[in-house]
């Protein structure tokens, strides 16, 4: 399946897996109106289909994944008296999914860019990629990245990240914790995909889900809340054919089959 939302995202789906493609290479996929919308709708999609286990959000062209908010429109709006943001993303606020979210970052993730894999459970970054939070070297500060940020790598390393506002390569931000891997050039996106065929193909998707939503409700919550959806979430799965076909075929000594049921 493949949709275009809002003339600037892609949704693909093959198999187990849906690909979110931000697509304005000629904007740098920076974030106006329509992006936000799309990104949302996207999310949507992934989260209502029970036949899709896992998402990859990547980007078009070799120079950006994003270059943040669209400072243009900002601009616009202005002008016109309207001073508030173009948008916000599900992601801020809600958890949106228990399904796992992987970023594919390639060239320069900044600000809104930044926003969005901080709302991702992994992030793969190509050799080239640089992140940036560029907000205060315009005279704004940024909001839902700080707080994301300092729960994500500790307080030391995101104030070093956000302060003054200076790029951060690859390798840095996978010392630091908000990079898991760091792929060769070009082949972030194929790096990706491998993993997220890989969760799909060898995890029980009823259990990957029951864990990110413990995981997420414990860092960005409440612990005792955590794990209170976490027991809940296990009783009801061992209800489930998945736990027996994973009971199974351990005792066989085979490969499961999920089916996510």
């Amino acid at each position: 399946m493949r949709k275009v939302l809002h003339e600037r995202v892609i949704f693909e789906t093959t198999d187990r897996v849906a690909t979110i493609t931000l697509d304005r290479s000629d904007r740098l996929n920076a974030f106006d109106a329509a992006m936000y919308l799309g990104v949302n709708e996207a999310l949507e999609l992934y989260r209502d289909d029970k036949d899709l286990w896992v998402a990859i959000i990547q980007a078009r062209g070799e120079k950006a994944f994003s270059a943040g908010a669209d400072v243009k429109a900002l601009d616009e709006n202005a002008k016109n008296g309207l001073n508030r943001g173009l948008g916000e993303l599900s992601l801020d606020t809600s958890m949106v999914t228990s399904k796992p979210i992987i970023a594919a970052v390639q060239g320069h993730c900044v600000g809104e860019g930044v926003n969005l894999i901080l709302a991702c459970d992994l992030v793969f970054a190509d050799e080239s990629a640089v992140f940036m939070i560029s907000e205060p070297k315009i005279g704004t500060n940024a909001i839902d990245i700080p707080i994301k940020l300092g729960k994500k790598i500790g307080y030391s390393k995101a104030f070093a990240f956000l302060t003054p506002g200076d790029g951060k390569n690859a390798q840095w931000c996978k010392e630091a914790g908000l990079v898991e891997t760091v792929t060769s050039a070009g082949t972030v996106q194929a790096e990706a995909l491998a993993f997220a065929q890989r969760i799909a193909i060898e995890a029980g998707p009823l259990a990957i889900q029951s864990q990110k939503e413990t995981l997420w409700r414990s860092v960005f919550e409440d612990e005792s809340i955590a794990r209170e959806v976490g027991i809940e979430r296990r009783t009801a799965m061992r209800l489930t054919k998945d736990y027996a076909e994973g009971r199974n075929a351990f005792l066989e000594k085979r490969k499961p089959h999920f089916l996510g049921e």
